[in-house]
């Protein structure tokens, strides 16, 4: 019969009687537990994938912060799988990372989504993404953290809009918003669009949905497969963009 340390009674312990968030707790350096539990709620969440999709080999590995001199971010990678037939065939990525704002107090965690891809063509339209997103969505919550944050970037620039993220690093930033409201409307204009009249309140999901009528032809999906495709007038200027960061809300 195994028998429990006191270590990690006294961290299981601390956990269900504090009030601080179960991420913060992880991420604390002394908690020498905290990485294998983040693993752990990492694959009760996640490998509840749509279809036949399975994950594959799990890494998780402590990271030190560069933005956050002392502290530590938490990484969780995983190659997503075809599991039919008798050879499973790799066609996507999914990675999250747990970590503190720079600067920030303690209870200050985010979740951030590095990497949600799916390689190839025909698994795209179908709303896999949505439902990937949604997993790591209901993970966030578990931890307890402030918001998902994410660096837009292949087709994750208008299936994260979709969803609700908004513009801004940490949670939504209004001057990340004017920017590209006025990017928006230089876009519009090169195009030979009316864009709407009054964009003050507008954000990344208005973007990604506006003009779905309007097709303009675009580069899509991952560098190791990209494809010429139409795609809605709105998430054609999501993709025009360079990378830029998105945050959800919890």
């Amino acid at each position: 019969m195994s028998v429990v340390s006191e270590t990690t009674i006294d961290f299981l312990t601390g956990i269900l009687t504090s009030t601080r968030p179960l991420g913060a707790w992880l991420l604390d350096e002394k908690n020498a537990a905290g990485l294998g539990e983040f693993e752990e709620l990492c694959w009760q969440y996640l490998h509840k994938l749509p279809g036949q999709l399975k994950l594959g080999r799990i890494n998780t590995r402590i990271e030190a912060d560069a933005a956050n001199p002392g502290h530590f971010r938490y990484e969780f990678d995983s190659r997503l799988f075809l599991s039919e037939g008798d050879q499973p065939e790799p066609v996507g990525q999914m990675m999250v990372t747990l970590y503190r704002k720079p600067g920030s107090v303690d209870n200050d965690i985010y979740l951030e989504l590095d990497q949600c891809q799916l390689w190839y063509p025909h698994m795209r339209g179908k709303g896999i993404g949505r439902a990937l997103v949604e997993r790591v969505i209901q993970l966030g919550q578990a931890l307890g953290v402030k918001a998902l944050t994410a660096i837009a970037i292949y087709d994750g620039r208008f299936v994260w809009p979709a969803l609700g993220f908004r513009f801004g690093d940490y949670l939504p930033d209004q001057a990340a918003a004017r920017k590209f409201q006025i990017r928006f409307e230089k876009f519009c204009q090169r195009h030979q669009i009316t864009p709407p009249t009054d964009l003050s309140r507008w954000d990344a999901p208005d973007f990604a949905h506006f003009l779905t009528g309007v097709k303009l032809k675009i580069g899509v999906g991952h560098s190791m497969d990209r494809q010429q495709v139409f795609v809605g007038f709105g998430r054609a200027f999501l993709l025009s963009r360079r990378p830029f960061f998105l945050s959800y809300p919890l």
